[in-house]
This record gives structure tokens, C-alpha cells and sequence, in this order.
């Protein structure tokens, strides 16, 4: 029985998804998630990137501080994008 049920949520997803038929709640939810994972990544960059500095390794912070920095830049144009249909 329970493995009916999830062939039944398997089904209704792929449905939504060849649809394009999502929730709005469902896309704020994966943005917000995506965001939170991003500015994760950034905060880690900016760690490695200290602590390369610290231990004289320039080459590779001066690196992670331009990923990092990149990493910035597409937050920032994620954020002030226009809504997403």
C-alpha cells in the first residue's frame, strides 16, 4: 500500500514539473533554500580565504577572494532580479 502512495506523489510531481504547474509557496521555499545555501558558500569562502591569508598562501586567497567576490555578484543579482514566472 505505502509503496502505491508514493507512485502516486512520484506521478504528481513529475506532473507539476513537465507542467510548469508549481506553487508559488513551493518556488519561494526553493529560492529561500537556494539563497541560504549560497550565502553559506560565501561566508565558507571568506573563511578559506582569512585563513589562507593568515598562513601566507597569497595565490590561493587572492583566488578564493575573487570567487568569493563573483559568488557576491550573482547573489546580489539574484536578489534584485525581477520576479521569475
Amino acid at each position: 500500500m505505502a509503496d502505491l502512495h508514493y507512485r502516486e506523489k512520484l506521478k504528481q510531481i513529475e506532473k507539476a514539473a513537465s507542467s510548469n504547474n508549481i506553487s508559488e509557496d513551493a518556488k519561494t521555499i526553493g529560492m529561500g533554500c537556494f539563497i541560504i545555501a549560497f550565502i553559506l558558500l560565501i561566508i565558507f569562502l571568506l573563511f578559506l580565504a582569512i585563513s589562507l591569508w593568515i598562513n601566507e598562501i597569497i595565490a590561493g586567497s587572492l583566488i578564493t577572494a575573487v570567487v568569493m567576490i563573483i559568488c557576491m555578484l550573482v547573489l546580489y543579482k539574484l536578489w534584485t532580479a525581477p520576479n521569475i514566472p
